[in-house]
């Protein structure tokens, strides 16, 4: 399995906005991606640091969807304008799962 790391820094007094932005509107979308495994989002709610991490089958799946793909700038840019930084995006296997 392969996983996509992104954090991303959000104004904290604009992270439940942020939050509800990533569950309805770009969570569907990720769903429906070939390949799609899963979505975790962790927050540091004091910080506004956020890290997102979705799973996929294979690599050509997490690939395409990579960062310089219309369905990540589609997906990011709807955040961007909650965000106080650029994004990290980090491209992981997973090699242990229990």
């Amino acid at each position: 399995m392969y996983a996509r790391v992104t954090t991303i820094q959000i104004s904290p007094y604009r992270l439940d906005e942020a939050i509800g932005v990533l569950k309805e509107q770009v969570a569907p979308t990720i769903q429906q991606q070939n390949g799609f495994k899963g979505y975790l989002m962790f927050v540091d709610r004091s910080t506004g640091k956020s890290i997102n991490v979705t799973l996929w089958e294979e690599e050509a799946d997490r690939e395409v969807t990579g960062s310089n793909s219309s369905y990540y700038r589609e997906a990011i840019g709807k955040v961007v304008p909650l965000l106080t930084d650029a994004p990290l995006v980090e491209d992981l296997e997973l090699v242990i799962q229990i």
